[in-house]
Order: structure tokens, then C-alpha cells, then sequence
């Protein structure tokens, strides 16, 4: 609760301060980016190669865009060749405990060929980024410490995961009983509901095509390679159990063969998790339309050819 009481008082008063305009308390990069460091922390700035050790919030308006208070720390060593120079002029005046709030022209983020301005953006606002500085580590100490912190993250994760998993059973009990769906539950927790019988179905090393659409369970869709709003209308290709999807995903296909259609209904524990990722809110359940255009065997590696040796003269 301490970083999430952070994270919102911390936005209040950028909005705040924003909504009386900078009254002298923001500085300004060259880049035309907006700063504030908010200095509580204590000790020395941090030295030239030093890391930071940080979380941080990013809100455009109401809305918050992003945010890792419910990831592991991100780690960023200050050093001129790794970091855009605003950011570089701006974190290298921190010391641990600080907080730094920064604000930039929607009209500057999206120049210069950074890509169109999505349609909730407006000229004239700005986004705004908040930082907490949690420490400064040596270059050399920065990577055990990581390794701690991902090691409590992923306890803390799977504790988390065993409870969200029967939440999201749950939930996707009742949309099935409202939908009248009976799908197939697969050993890990996905499920399954094949509308077009195909051939034999995938096998863990097979290589698996498929056409699909992501939708939330209110029926948005979310990303689809059969959509052209999505840009994206290749057929996406994957080895069954290699990673190369969410574990739902890869887990429901092992019901389905080349030539069958369906629909899996992925548990959150089973998708993007408590991170979630971009539309995906964290313990999102989601469905996925299914189409699988081939199951193949994948190519035998190649065994190295042997080098010829000449016979011995007698």
C-alpha cells in the first residue's frame, strides 16, 4: 500500500502543480522536457556508471498508461552512452529517496516521425512521468541485486497465481453458463471449445499456423491477424511448447489439429498474469478465435557433415 499512497499523492501534486502552471518549481531540458525533483532522499547524488534502482508511473490525464509498482524494480545505470540526454541531465542529480516528476508536450512525443498521435491524445497536454528513486547501487552490485528482487517477485507471483486461478475459474464459469458454452479444460487450466474438428491435434515440437482474434470478455477485441485494423495479417506460426506464446495459448492448441476451429478461453494466471501488457489490465481473462491453418513436423536439426579424411599412402 506505501508504493500505491506514493504513486497517487506523487500524480496529485504533478497535476497539481501543472494546473497552476510551473510557478518556477519545473526546469526544462534542451529537449523541451520538464522536470521536477522532489528531494527527499539523503546522501550523495548519484556518481557517473552508478545505478538506479526506481519504479515509476505514467499518466496522461486520467488515465495511467503504464506503471511498474506491480513488477520487479527497474534498474538503469546513469551513463551518458545508454540514456536520451534529458534523461541523462535529469538522473544524474538524484540521490536515493528522491522523486522526480516529469512532464512533456503530447505535440513533443509524437514529432519526428515518433509515430501518429493516438486519438485520445490532444495537442497542448502533456504526459506526465513520476519516479521513485529506491536506491543507488554500484555497477558491480546492481546484478545480484536484480537477481534478488526477481527471485521475491516470482514467489510472491506464484503465491498470487494459485489464488487468481480459481478467481478466474470462477468467472469463466459463470460467462459459460450465461453463454450457454460447454467448452474442454485442459490439465493446466485452459479451456477449450472446438466449433470445427481438424486433424490429430498438436504435439509438444510440432510447428502450429494459426489464424486468430483476442477479445476480452466483453467481446472487444484486443489484437487479430485476421482484422487489417490490427496491420498485422500473417499467419502466426509457433513450436508447441517452446514459449513462443502465452501458456494458455500454446496450452490450448495441444487440442486442436490442422483444419480445426475454436475458441480458447485463457485464465489470466495463463496469459499476461498480474502484469498484464498494453490493452491487457492485469488478471485479464481473455479469449482467442482460433483457426489453425497447418501442424507440421518441425525440420530434423542437421548433423554437422564430417570432414573427409585422405587414406594413408601405404
Amino acid at each position: 500500500m506505501k508504493k500505491l499512497t506514493w504513486m497517487v499523492s506523487i500524480s496529485v501534486a504533478a497535476f497539481a502543480l501543472a494546473s497552476c502552471g510551473n510557478n518556477g518549481k519545473y526546469k526544462k531540458t534542451e529537449g523541451g522536457m520538464e522536470y521536477m525533483i522532489i528531494g527527499n532522499g539523503k546522501g550523495d547524488t548519484i556518481a557517473y556508471g552508478e545505478v538506479m534502482k526506481f519504479h515509476f508511473a505514467q499518466k496522461y490525464k486520467d488515465s495511467m498508461m503504464k506503471n511498474t509498482y506491480s513488477q520487479p524494480p527497474q534498474y538503469q545505470a546513469v551513463d551518458s552512452s545508454q540514456l536520451p540526454p534529458p534523461y541523462f541531465v535529469i538522473f544524474k542529480q538524484v540521490r536515493k529517496g528522491d522523486s522526480i516528476v516529469t512532464r512533456i508536450l503530447t505535440d513533443s512525443v509524437f514529432k519526428g516521425g515518433m509515430g501518429m498521435m493516438p486519438p485520445e491524445f490532444k495537442k497542448g497536454e502533456y504526459l506526465f512521468t513520476t519516479f521513485k528513486v529506491l536506491d543507488i547501487l554500484k555497477s558491480d552490485s546492481a546484478q545480484a541485486d536484480f537477481a534478488k528482487e526477481m527471485q521475491k517477485f516470482h514467489e510472491q507471483d506464484s503465491i498470487h497465481a494459485i489464488a487468481q486461478m480459481a478467481e478466474d475459474d470462477k468467472i469463466l464459469q459463470d460467462y459459460f453458463t450465461a453463454n450457454n458454452i460447454k467448452p474442454v479444460k485442459t490439465e493446466e487450466g485452459t479451456y477449450v471449445e472446438v466449433q470445427q474438428e481438424g486433424g490429430e491435434p498438436a504435439k509438444d515440437g510440432q510447428i502450429v499456423s494459426v489464424k486468430y482474434t483476442g477479445r476480452f470478455l466483453n467481446g472487444e477485441p484486443f489484437d487479430s491477424n485476421v482484422d487489417s485494423s490490427f496491420h498485422h495479417t500473417d499467419p502466426f506460426t509457433l513450436t508447441i511448447g517452446r514459449g513462443g506464446a502465452i501458456r494458455g495459448f500454446d496450452d490450448g492448441l495441444k487440442l486442436l489439429g490442422k483444419g480445426a476451429k475454436g475458441r480458447l478461453f485463457i485464465p489470466s494466471a495463463l496469459g499476461y498474469g498480474s502484469q498484464g501488457s498494453g490493452k491487457i489490465k492485469p488478471n485479464t481473462n481473455l479469449i482467442f478465435d482460433i483457426e489453425v491453418l497447418d501442424v507440421k513436423d518441425a525440420p530434423a536439426p542437421q548433423q554437422p557433415a564430417q570432414p573427409s579424411v585422405a587414406p594413408k599412402k601405404k
